[in-house]
């Protein structure tokens, strides 16, 4: 019997976990109301993987949306987004850390802390979030950058 998740990035093969942040309107559920393509194979993968997911947005804590879609048992955590000010905001909206990796159709929050600026319109064979997949997948494989500071960890400067 082969392992499922040979060869993926997480902690205990030695790839990093990152804490992935997504937003909810427009990136994983759309203006009809329905679920953009491959939302929960990508939550899968990324919890068999070892990463932690995170939901926030602009308008509020969303945990009713994501249980209706199935998706609360992939989710850590829900936050309220900062929408200006992003990293001095985290503390007053109670977000412990800062994002490793964001999914978010607004560019100034991709902009702010990495990540992916997703399409606010999904055409019927849209495959963005298995791009943000394979993204983060090679993101996490990666060595860390610097010296031995983890994705998101504070750095004292100067």
């Amino acid at each position: 019997m082969t392992d499922e998740n040979e060869g993926r990035p997480n902690a205990s093969s030695g790839g990093r976990s990152l804490n992935v942040f997504f937003d909810v309107d427009n990136t994983l559920i759309m203006w009809n109301g329905k679920l953009r393509n491959h939302t929960e194979h990508v939550f899968q993968q990324l919890k068999d993987a070892g990463h932690t997911i995170y939901v926030w947005s602009g308008v509020g804590i969303r945990r009713w949306d994501m249980k209706r879609h199935d998706l609360d048992k992939y989710v850590t955590d829900y936050f309220i987004k900062p929408l200006e000010k992003h990293h001095e905001k985290l503390d007053a909206l109670g977000v412990p850390m800062i994002p490793d990796y964001v999914i978010d159709d607004h560019k100034q929050v991709v902009d702010a802390f990495g990540g992916y600026h997703i399409p606010d319109m999904a055409k019927p064979d849209d495959e963005e979030l298995l791009h943000v997949l394979a993204e983060i997948m090679e993101m996490a494989a990666l060595p860390t950058l610097g010296d031995t500071e983890e994705p998101g960890e504070q750095v004292a400067i100067g």
